[in-house]
Order: C-alpha cells, then structure tokens, then sequence
C-alpha cells in the first residue's frame, strides 16, 4: 500500500514545517536532504520507508483509491482548499480525475518497451519516495498530475486529511475564479493566466497547480485535445508542447482563453459552480 490509512494526519504549521524544510530553501530544492523528522513521522505527514511498488500493483493502487472516494466529497474539499490554502485537499480533484477511469491493465510496452504505452509508468518495481510527494503535495497541491505513483499516493493520503466544512465564502471564489478565466483575453495561455489570476490566495506556482487540476479535469479543456474527464488519457495520446514553452501538465498545457471554461466539466467536478 502506498501510506498507512488507519489515522489522520496533523497539519499543523511546526509539523508541516519539518516536511516542507526537508526539501525547499531559500534557493529552491534541497541536495541534502535530512532523514525524516521523527516527529513528523509520528504525525503522519512523513515516512521511514519508501514506497516499494511496480506498474501492476500502482495500477490496483490508484483504482481502489478512487473506488473507494465520492466525488462530492473530493469537489467540495478542493473548493475549501482554495480559500484555505489546503494544497493537500485541492490535490485530490485531479488525482481522482485522472484514476476515475483508469482501465485495469498490465504492462504494456509502446515506443520505449521500458514505459508502459497506457499509462506512462515504467515496469520495474523500485522505492517510491512518499516524502518527496508529499512535499509537492502540500507545497503546491502536486505537480506530477498524470504520475499514477503520485495518484494512488495523494488519494490515500486524502482519505486521511483532516477535512474543513466548506463554507459560502469558498463556493464565491471558485465562481469568481471560474468568472475570471471566462474573462480573461482570448489569446491569453494557462501560463499567463497562472500569474494573472490573484484573487486566488498563493503564488503562481500553486496557481499553476490550480489550472493543472482543472484541465484533467476537462473544466479546461484544451480544444480537441481530450481530458480525463470521459475516458482515462493514454500515455501516448498526451500530446506535450517544447519543454521550454510550458511547466503546466498535459492537457492545460495547450488550453488557451478562447477555449473557454467547459460547463460539462463544471457539472462533473465542481457541480456548485456555473
């Protein structure tokens, strides 16, 4: 299993503080990174071990994580992050996205016979760093958003988050951020909306996150390019632009303003919004 699901987790600011310490500075990412503080071990938001798994067992991982969730609940936590500041509880809406329909499968071999042509991971069992997620996790609510590693592993740390109860304000703005990408200049790329959109609390690399989600989510949606939201999106379909041109996720990635805001995604994931 990818984490202990028998507790929940602190989140309180000293003890987060010991994880996120473990891997950013001032200058960015850490080379040296400490062993686990044992106290933020105790409190569940970091881990001895790593993570030992290979595709078929990461596969079942991330299916029975989704399985087991309901997407009101996932949609509602994701809208009380967002006023919050929960990275941890808007992370889930786009692992769940992305596992929702992940086939039942094993490895297949595509262009690179070492990575598997439907779902990207690679077919040798090998130390998945839990910490390492985690850390992107609560930094930024995730970054490796199609990485099923990283899906079965923030969706069973989800079903151990402390919840909020989601109040009116969070419902105003998710409509208000949902208002301002429907505004925003035709030409205007997910990059540039990441910094332009400050109503929403954070930095623009946990605003990227933000967009990150909403487009395997298919609330963006990248013209023809296809989301998760009605099919699970094969490895080999996720078209990716030049490395430089973009740090957002496939499909956002492609997702420019005169895309618009796609109402059926709406009424799938977030079902408070319009």
């Amino acid at each position: 299993m990818p984490a202990r699901t028998d507790s929940t987790y602190q989140v309180d600011r000293g003890i987060l503080r010991m994880l996120l310490d473990s891997y950013w500075n001032s200058d960015g990412w850490r080379s040296d990174v400490p062993p686990p503080a044992k106290a933020a071990v105790a409190a569940g938001v970091m881990f001895d071990q790593p993570w030992v798994a290979g595709h078929d067992e990461v596969v079942e991982a991330a299916r029975a994580a989704a399985k087991r969730l309901d997407i009101g609940e996932v949609s509602d936590a994701f809208l009380a992050g967002l006023t919050a500041k929960r990275m941890d509880l808007r992370s889930a809406l786009g692992s769940y996205a992305v596992a929702r329909h992940l086939p039942a499968h094993t490895f297949r071999p595509g262009t690179d016979a070492h990575r598997c042509d439907l779902c990207g991971l690679i077919d040798d069992v090998q130390p998945i760093d839990r910490n390492a997620m985690n850390f992107e996790r609560f930094k930024w609510g995730g970054v490796r958003r199609d990485d099923l590693g990283y899906v079965a592993f923030d969706l069973a740390q989800f079903a151990r988050a402390p919840r909020l109860e989601m109040q009116g304000a969070d419902v105003e703005l998710g409509q208000e951020l949902i208002a301002a990408l429907r505004s925003l200049p035709p030409k205007t790329t997910a990059a540039q909306a990441a910094t332009a959109l400050k109503l929403l609390p954070g930095n623009k690399d946990e605003r990227s996150a933000v967009l990150d989600i909403l487009g395997v989510c298919g609330i963006l949606r990248a013209g023809s390019r296809p989301s998760y939201a009605e099919a699970f999106v094969p490895y080999s379909a996720r078209e990716l632009p030049p490395a430089h041109h973009s740090d957002l996720s496939y499909p956002v990635c492609w997702w420019r303003a005169s895309h618009g805001v796609a109402a059926s995604g709406l009424r799938t994931f977030l079902p408070r919004l319009r």
